[in-house]
């Protein structure tokens, strides 16, 4: 992709929705406050010195927020702090204006004491939920990060370590000081309870969920003033482009490869890996070891990952992958048509008018003895077999696109691989080329 310009405009709806989102997130953070269960990790520290003094938990956490940027000065060095001015700049009004709206919501919510246990746990979750949507918003408003977020994202390049592992360590830090400064000022533990633990476990969920329906803002954000500053913007939509989603043991590749051939167009699957590799700055061997997958579970990567930001700013090399994947797929749909198998790509060109999606599938029995004949799995392996790949495939896609992988609502044509031969999808599917290009 090119150049991306915002506008004034824009600017403007951004911002909006920023300031909405810092509101929102302070009151589901007051919220899980006030229902006695503890509070979140980053408030933790903030809770309990303003049970124990006569300063409010608002304050405090402008005080942290400065501590925090403290840190990132003396991590970024003079270069790194010219390099990211406007960046730390932004941190100090955005750290006031966060402890303003939390001094705010704690008095909203000030005459909100549950004493029943099942309606502080509610008032828990319903916090949490709250924080979600406030995350989600900030990261649709794409203008600034928190102190908080951003001292990781500078520490974790500083060690080369994975966001999600310098997380554990920030937030299990804050909670031990939280704990030991508990224990000194009132001989008690306070603010560190089991919503400390939902908040912490079910906030990335949460965004996660919450991510791909909140699209219409992204609209309402960039329209009508935003441009690409690129002459292949009208381009890509004026090429049809084939996608090909499928499960392990359906033939998604061949059929792809009897389709591209009959048409007379490229091909591509297995050898966008070295493009991507090229694009990432990775190796072809990472590139391949990472395609199509999770290193984890889908709930532990939902945990785990830089929830704050978009994907294009993740310091993830996951993530950093499937934004190299994504602009080849863009780049290979704006050079002209072709076929293009897995990868996300039908959510990558969703945008794209001149795309054509389809999903293959099959029945289990015909996708464990494919598996068997044409990838040399052994028979009494084959269905477990298939079953994994197409699981970590569902689980690929769900965590990069929101949506269920093979929802028939998200493609031009389904077709089952097990009913139809492959001369007929072929058929089909060169019928709709040729519509789409009349």
């Amino acid at each position: 992709m090119g150049m991306y310009v915002r506008s004034r405009q824009e600017m403007l709806r951004r911002y909006v929705v920023f300031f909405f989102s810092l509101f929102i997130m302070s009151f589901g953070v007051s919220l899980v406050t006030r229902s006695l269960t503890g509070t979140s990790p980053i408030s933790s520290v903030p809770y309990v010195w303003s049970l124990n003094t006569a300063l409010s938990m608002g304050t405090y956490i402008i005080i942290l927020n400065a501590i925090l940027i403290a840190a990132q000065l003396i991590m970024l060095g003079k270069s790194g702090i010219r390099e990211n001015k406007v960046e730390l700049l932004m941190q100090i009004p955005v750290s006031l204006l966060f402890g303003v709206f939390i001094d705010v919501t704690m008095a909203i919510l000030s005459g909100w004491h549950p004493e029943v246990y099942y309606m502080q746990l509610l008032s828990c979750i319903a916090g949490c939920c709250i924080m979600g949507v406030g995350i989600a918003l900030e990261v649709v408003a794409d203008v600034c990060m928190n102190s908080g977020e951003y001292v990781l994202h500078i520490a974790s390049r500083k060690l080369k370590k994975e966001f999600g592992t310098m997380k554990i360590m920030f937030d299990v830090t804050l909670l031990l000081i939280a704990v030991g400064c508990s224990w000194i000022f009132a001989g008690r533990i306070d603010g560190v309870r089991e919503g400390t633990v939902i908040v912490a476990v079910c906030t990335g969920p949460v965004v996660r969920f919450l991510r791909p329906r909140l699209r219409f803002i992204d609209r309402w954000e960039t329209a009508p003033s935003s441009q690409y500053m690129e002459e292949k913007a009208t381009a890509q939509s004026a090429h049809t482009v084939i996608t090909i989603g499928r499960e392990y043991g359906s033939g998604g590749h061949e059929i792809g490869e009897m389709i591209a051939r009959k048409l007379g167009i490229p091909f591509y699957d297995n050898s966008m890996m070295e493009m991507v590799a090229e694009e990432s700055g990775l190796s072809e061997q990472t590139v391949r070891e990472y395609d199509q997958k999770l290193p984890h579970s889908l709930l532990y990567e939902m945990i785990m990952h830089d929830y704050s930001v978009p994907v294009e700013k993740s310091i993830s090399k996951k993530d950093a992958l499937f934004v190299a994947q994504s602009r080849v797929i863009r780049r290979l749909a704006a050079e002209g048509p072709c076929v293009i198998v897995g990868r996300c790509s039908d959510f990558v060109l969703r945008d794209n008018p001149g795309c054509i999606h389809i999903f293959l599938h099959a029945s289990a029995g015909y996708k464990a003895e494919r598996a068997a004949a044409y990838y040399g799995i052994a028979a009494d392996r084959a269905a477990e077999a298939v079953a994994k790949t197409n699981a970590v495939r569902r689980d690929h896609y769900a965590y990069y696109t929101g949506q269920t992988w093979g929802d028939s609502r998200n493609y031009a044509a389904v077709f089952d691989t097990s009913k139809l031969t492959a001369a007929a999808i072929v058929s089909a599917v060169t019928e709709l080329y040729s519509h789409a290009n009349k």
